[in-house]
């Protein structure tokens, strides 16, 4: 066998070239590594320093047990959902690989823009506001409020998705805060966690009657600062707008 340093270079690599290493997980067994695997590699362990977050669509049935690093909602949705259809989904508080953001979820992204694409598609994409972020039952799960502003394409089982700040609402930190929640389900008591560090006014927009412009006013009850219910007289689902 000649001398390494006698090959000649590549300089049009490809996915499937490959080179001999060893395996430090068998043994230390002589084995080849595609160019491919190797990117996957980086691009999955986050060894490489990224401004963007990793998580996986998983689709949780009743049977299921929700997962570490995944996007979810509360009830199945199915192999496939529409970005345009999001309003809320379930996150976990660790994106891949098991790097705990939740602190992230409130600041800065409350109130700012974010884009979403499939990892291995760009062309699948959205941008939301994030409009809310606050813990489910089981601490390693939040849920995360979302108002969809443009985009193309859908969550896929099982597929990864990036998360990354698209645009910071410096308004927010500097001026006065405001935040919209979305009740999904018709109540006459709403819980709203807006994490706004004051005692808003709330006026919310029955979503039956949106197009009409009516703004709704109900008995706020303030649990603290970033913690209210608000009351109807009778129930309804909606988007509740404080400041």
């Amino acid at each position: 066998m000649a001398r390494i340093s006698t090959y000649a270079l590549d300089e049009n690599l490809i996915a499937s070239d490959k080179w001999i290493g060893t395996s430090a997980n068998d043994s230390n067994a002589t084995k080849n590594y595609s160019v491919g695997n190797v990117t996957d590699y980086l691009n999955k362990s986050g060894v490489i320093d990224s401004q963007t977050l990793r998580y996986k669509y998983q689709d949780v049935t009743p049977q299921d047990t929700r997962e570490v690093g995944t996007i979810s909602f509360a009830t199945s949705q199915g192999s496939t959902v529409n970005f345009s259809s999001i309003t809320t989904w379930v996150l976990s508080k660790f994106a891949k690989p098991d790097k705990q953001v939740d602190s992230f979820y409130t600041s800065p992204l409350i109130g700012s823009y974010v884009l979403v694409t499939n990892a291995a598609n760009v062309s699948n994409w959205a941008v939301y506001l994030w409009t809310g972020s606050a813990a489910t039952t089981d601490p390693n799960f939040y849920n995360i409020g979302l108002t969809y502003i443009s985009g193309s394409g859908v969550l896929q089982k099982n597929k990864d998705y990036l998360i990354s700040l698209l645009t910071y609402d410096v308004a927010g930190q500097t001026g006065d805060k405001t935040f919209v929640f979305t009740q999904g389900v018709p109540a006459t008591t709403w819980t709203i966690q807006h994490n706004l560090g004051k005692f808003p006014s709330v006026g919310a927009v029955d979503t039956a009657s949106v197009a009409n412009g009516q703004l709704y006013y109900g008995d706020v009850k303030y649990i603290d600062s970033n913690n209210l219910t608000v009351t109807f007289a009778s129930q309804f689902s909606g988007k509740a707008y404080l400041n």
